[in-house]
């Protein structure tokens, strides 16, 4: 049977063994661990959604039903839980988010302006406060006030404010980066500079050829630990935060989609606690292909990361692609044109063949992959590479793939998912925080209406998951 939303969305990572084991007798039961009585305690199973009591013994589940029966497995000595009719619920997965990106790093100026002219007002007004000679590092410009289609922030404006000292603004989406020609110059950035993947990750250039200073996805992630210092302890202290408040909140387990290039950095962290039994939960690391070229050295890097840091809790198994960017700065993959760039050509981080080509490299290593889709293009080829790699495997095919995001997903493709058996992310405040939506120029009424489908893919029988990122 297909794993549905509701099993999905609260993997029971402690609870694995609750259908199987309810019926767990042993005789005269020695003591066990835990006896959890009067809960109304939710099991994901069909057969008996609901208990009342369970018994927990070595870390497994022995029982779980009617309280009036838990005492013959319980045993003398054990720990007794009143709950006092609290709802108990399987440990929830955070299927997509970014721990490590957390307190990574600490801005020189921090812009919160929502309009384009107040914008600009509170650059100068900082710049003119703050004089010196080094980095401006700063968020965050409203991406919706200075994408116009094809167009977005050009370094002229920087070049205004700050002649020499090299700046780089952060968007307010984290997916698009603006640097003035002093940054460029510092950075080695200039017109021979080949795009590491256009037209997503990339240094755009006007009609003449011209580079802006606006920088795309992983063109500007590759380059970010030669602008950024990160503070040890205040990212450590960061980090360490956020996994401590998603455990309280019931958060057993997440799966980590990247942190830029200082994986080490967190991951040396993460492996310390867990040697101190400080891992406050189970944490499923990646390695992300930002760029085409870290495609060839991404099952080394993984395979790197899991002999230096791997653990029990903290696991080495997924790598995650960026199969396109976003439609905010008009870098998803999409099979029609953006509204507002009529003669736009899309394309995807891997071609078909590729990605097909690295599902079967992934099967012979056993790593499972996941991948970043926007676009409906990105997921179409993300899901017929898929289709080659599981006809030239067989049905032992290995990887387990999901795809995340999903923002736009042609109606032709909600039951691939179930048939290939691709899990389907979601990140669901993402559909309607932003007001007004920055992308709904770049697609159009009946295409931002059309977004987020993850009811249809489920009605279709695919496995829906949700996450925070």
């Amino acid at each position: 049977m297909k794993t549905r939303l509701s099993e999905s969305f609260l993997v029971p990572l402690i609870l694995l063994g609750i259908g199987a084991c309810q019926t767990e007798n042993s005789g005269d039961a020695p003591s066990a661990d835990w006896a959890i009585t009067n809960a109304r305690i939710y099991t994901v199973n069909q057969e008996q959604p609901w208990a009342e009591a369970a018994v927990i013994r070595g870390g497994r589940f022995v029982f779980v039903g009617d309280a009036s029966d838990a005492a013959e497995f319980a045993g003398i000595g054990t720990n007794t839980l009143d709950l006092g009719g609290r709802l108990v619920i399987p440990g929830i997965i955070d299927a997509h988010t970014h721990p490590g990106n957390i307190g990574m790093v600490e801005w020189d100026a921090y812009f919160d302006a929502t309009d384009r002219d107040e914008f600009m007002q509170q650059v100068a007004d900082w710049a003119a406060a703050s004089p010196g000679k080094g980095w401006v590092r700063a968020c965050c410009f409203p991406i919706i006030e200075f994408v116009d289609g094809d167009a977005g922030p050009d370094r002229i404006e920087l070049d205004a404010i700050f002649p020499e000292r090299p700046v780089w603004l952060t968007s307010n989406a984290g997916h698009s980066f603006w640097l003035n020609s002093a940054a460029l110059a510092k950075l080695g950035i200039d017109e021979d500079s080949e795009d590491p993947r256009f037209p997503i990750a990339m240094y755009k250039r006007d009609a003449d050829g011209r580079l802006t200073g606006w920088v795309k996805e992983g063109a500007g992630w590759a380059i970010y630990d030669d602008v950024f210092e990160t503070d040890t302890e205040s990212h450590q202290r960061a980090m360490l935060g956020m996994l401590q408040y998603l455990s309280e909140h019931g958060v057993t387990a997440l799966y980590d989609a990247g942190n830029k290039d200082y994986a080490d950095d967190v991951f040396s962290f993460l492996s310390d606690l867990e040697e101190k039994g400080e891992l406050p939960l189970r944490y499923e690391a990646s390695y992300a292909i930002i760029t085409p070229d870290r495609r060839d050295r991404a099952i080394g890097e993984i395979k790197r990361l899991r002999a230096a840091y791997g653990g029990e809790r903290l696991q080495f198994n997924t790598i995650k692609l960026f199969m396109d960017g976003i439609h905010e700065n008009r870098s998803g993959a999409m099979l029609e044109p953006y509204t507002d760039i009529p003669d736009y050509v899309s394309d995807t981080m891997l071609s078909v063949e590729d990605l097909r080509d690295f599902l079967i490299e992934l099967h012979h290593e056993k790593l499972n992959l996941h991948i970043h889709v926007i676009g409906d293009l990105a997921t179409k080829a993300a899901l017929d590479a898929v289709e080659q790699a599981r006809a030239e495997i067989g049905d032992d095919f290995y990887p387990r793939v999901g795809l995340g995001h999903l923002q736009t997903v042609h109606e032709s493709d909600w039951s691939r998912f179930a048939e290939l058996d691709v899990s389907a992310n979601f990140t669901l405040w993402w559909l309607g925080v932003d007001d007004p939506d920055p992308a709904a120029d770049a697609l159009g009424p009946e295409r931002t209406h059309d977004t987020y489908r993850a009811r249809a893919i489920y009605d279709a029988g695919g496995n829906v998951t949700f996450s925070s990122d």
